[in-house]
């Protein structure tokens, strides 16, 4: 589908949604055929990370759509570096998605994704992420489903919330008068989107509370990791990746780790500005 096409269609997110999803998993099987889910996954978070418009005005997708693979590759690693180095204890979550980046992948490979972030942006990805369904739709969850073999979802236990049924569910919760909401099998943390979407309906601003997640599959919690920010939720997210059965105080590791992430990261600006001050 052109964006053209896509533009034409009708104002459905689910459908614009499936689209997309069915662009992505089309242009990598083109170019890379069966196996792997972090590329093509990784390259719609990407370009999620764009906005709709540059700073001049201009369609950043049209923009995009003239890149080189070199090009789109750096901006790649300009992304993730950002995302990690402003919010630190995400990085072992995003880990599973975003490695692959940072571990000198061949000419090929870089090639297979630029043809996804191709196939992506004739889709409509950005303009259904820039544009008011941002936050009215889980692209990422969508796009791993079909990326995925229906046997292998069923192997792993995943049978996602549909959106509507989600959406209808929170509504009925007091977001109103919520400091927290939870979800120990998250997936990819379609409950929450259909939560902050209702909290903001009521006025309230999602980035005030707590959310805490869990999931067995680490990919879906890295995809949940960067819906937290397309969604909006703030930073105040405890995402764990494992057995709930296995780890019932799984809050308690999750919150271990952000926070000794985050004192880490704190030490390494310290060390840097005050080598910055030696080299003077």
């Amino acid at each position: 589908m052109s964006r053209k096409q896509a533009a034409q269609e009708p104002d459905q997110p689910e459908s614009r949604t499936h689209a997309v999803a069915e662009a992505v998993a089309a242009g990598w099987h083109r170019a890379y055929g069966a196996g792997r889910l972090d590329v093509p996954l990784c390259v719609v978070a990407t370009i999620a990370a764009a906005p709709r418009r540059d700073a001049r005005g201009g369609d950043t997708a049209a923009m995009m759509l003239a890149w080189s693979v070199e090009e789109f590759f750096a901006y790649s690693k300009l992304v993730w570096k950002t995302v990690v180095r402003r919010q630190p204890d995400t990085g072992s979550l995003l880990y599973p998605l975003i490695a692959w980046i940072f571990q000198q992948p061949s000419a090929e490979l870089r090639a297979h994704a630029h043809e996804v972030a191709m196939a992506a942006l004739r889709s409509g990805e950005v303009d259904l992420l820039g544009g008011e369904h941002r936050c009215a739709v889980d692209l990422l969850g969508t796009v791993l489903t079909v990326l995925r073999s229906p046997s292998a979802s069923k192997e792993r236990g995943q049978f996602y919330t549909p959106p509507d049924i989600a959406d209808l569910m929170a509504r009925m919760s007091d977001v109103e008068y919520m400091d927290a909401v939870e979800d120990p099998m998250m997936g990819t943390g379609g409950m929450f989107r259909a939560a902050a979407v209702a909290m903001r309906e009521a006025g309230r601003d999602p980035r005030s509370i707590r959310w805490a997640g869990c999931d067995i599959d680490e990919m879906a919690v890295a995809c949940a990791t960067v819906n937290s920010m397309i969604w909006g939720l703030g930073e105040d997210i405890l995402f764990y990746a494992g057995d709930i059965l296995l780890t019932a105080d799984w809050k308690t590791i999750a919150r271990a780790r952000r926070d000794e992430l985050r004192t880490l990261a704190a030490d390494v600006e310290r060390y840097r500005a005050l080598f910055g001050l030696l080299e003077t």
